[in-house]
C-alpha cells in the first residue's frame, strides 16, 4: 500500500505494518485504550501507520487536518504561526492525539503541527471517522468525549501561553 501524499505529511511514507499490529497499538494507546473490540476494529479498518520526519509539518497554521492523529512514538510540537514567529503553545508526546478540526463540521484553523524528532502517527481519516460514529453510537459515546478533553488540554495550554506572554499582572482580575 503506497502513501498518497495527502497536505501536510508530504514525502514521508507509510509504515508497513500488519493490520494485527496497528489493532495492537490501536488497542493499548492512551486514547483508545478500553475501548470495545467492535469499536477498535472499526478503528483498525481505516486507520494507516504514518512515519513523520524530524521538523516536518504534519499541517500548516491556517490548514485545516483532514485526518485526525494518534501520536505512537516521537514527540509534536503544537505552533501559533505567524509571519514574524512561531510561539510553541504544547509539546505532545507519545500516547497523545491531535487534529480534532478533521472532525468537527465548521472549518477551524489555527495551529500547526510539526515533528520535533522522528514519529509514528497513526492516522484516521477525519470524514470517516465521523460517519463511523454517527453508524455507531457506542463509538461515538466513547470517542467524542475524548476529543472534548484533548480539546480542552489545548485550550488550556493556549491559556498558559498568552498569561506568559501578557505577564500574570495583566491576567490578575480576569473572570474563569
Amino acid at each position: 500500500m503506497t502513501l498518497s501524499k495527502p497536505r501536510g505529511i508530504g514525502s514521508k511514507r507509510q509504515q508497513s505494518l500488519t493490520q494485527s499490529q496497528i489493532s495492537t497499538l490501536l488497542r493499548i494507546h492512551p486514547f483508545t485504550r478500553g475501548m470495545k473490540a467492535p469499536q477498535l476494529a472499526t478503528l483498525s479498518a481505516m486507520a494507516e501507520c504514518v512515519g513523520v520526519a524530524p521538523e516536518q509539518v504534519v499541517f500548516g497554521s491556517g490548514e485545516r487536518s483532514r485526518y485526525f492523529y494518534l501520536l505512537v512514538s516521537g514527540t509534536m510540537s503544537l505552533e501559533l504561526q505567524t509571519p514574524v514567529y512561531t510561539v510553541c503553545i504544547q509539546h505532545l508526546h507519545g500516547g497523545e492525539a491531535f487534529g480534532w478540526s478533521a472532525l468537527v463540521d465548521k472549518p477551524y484553523r489555527a495551529f500547526q503541527i510539526r515533528a520535533r524528532e522522528a514519529s509514528l502517527v497513526i492516522r484516521l481519516r477525519g470524514d470517516r471517522l465521523k460517519k463511523a460514529c454517527k453508524r455507531d453510537e457506542r463509538l461515538g459515546a466513547a470517542f467524542f468525549p475524548k476529543v472534548a478533553a484533548m480539546v480542552a488540554v489545548r485550550l488550556r495550554a493556549t491559556e498558559s501561553r498568552l498569561i506568559e506572554f501578557l505577564g500574570s499582572s495583566a491576567v490578575q482580575g480576569r473572570a474563569s
